[in-house]
């Protein structure tokens, strides 16, 4: 298993990421974001999303979804990608990305605690696998990869160090190739293990 990007679902990390703290990393793009709710909604910016992405107004939901978007595909990539920001200005793609994302973190990611998946390491602990993880990765906080590297010790940890979120980031490409080589050369095409 190839593991990319470690967002385990916990509040820590949506707080990080959607109530305000990659905002000291890039202010600028975070205030887009903030400013498209109003000052009395701001106490939780995952719900006042949610609601304008399931309105019954359809220009309401381009609009925040454009945004929500936005704020994501600025903050992927270590060094500004122009061409991957542009993609979230498809009104098809960012209603997508976006309802999705703000479905499962107004759910907690449907599971029942806030620490569910570091909790339950130990049923996926036979499986071979390969974290890989940009070391600027503002999208889902370094902290999470090493939380679960330290909870799956067995899992080879990748830590890219020039690299952000993004899996088009060039290090981080090339670590997801080598890891499914790696996979490939040890358990052949059919992938028998």
């Amino acid at each position: 298993m190839v593991l990319r990007g470690i967002f385990l679902l916990r509040k820590k990390e949506i707080d990080w990421f959607y109530e305000g703290g990659a905002a000291t990393i890039y202010p600028d793009a975070w205030e887009s974001f903030r400013d498209f709710i109003p000052n009395e909604e701001r106490d939780n910016f995952v719900v006042a999303y949610g609601k304008r992405l399931n309105s019954n107004d359809l220009r309401k939901q381009k609009a925040a979804a454009k945004i929500w978007t936005t704020w994501e595909m600025m903050t992927s990539h270590l060094l500004p990608n122009e061409g991957y920001m542009r993609r979230g200005q498809d009104d098809l793609f960012s209603l997508a990305f976006a309802r999705i994302e703000n479905h499962y973190f107004n759910n907690k990611g449907f599971l029942p605690t806030d620490s569910y998946l570091l909790d339950n390491v130990e049923k996926i602990r036979h499986i071979p696998a390969i974290i890989v993880q940009g070391r600027y990765d503002v999208c889902c906080p370094m902290i999470s990869a090493w939380d679960l590297h330290k909870a799956w010790p067995e899992a080879d940890f990748k830590v890219i160090m020039d690299a952000g979120h993004s899996a088009t980031e060039p290090g981080i490409t090339a670590e997801l190739v080598a890891a499914n080589e790696q996979f490939k050369s040890l358990y052949g095409d059919n992938g028998q293990f």
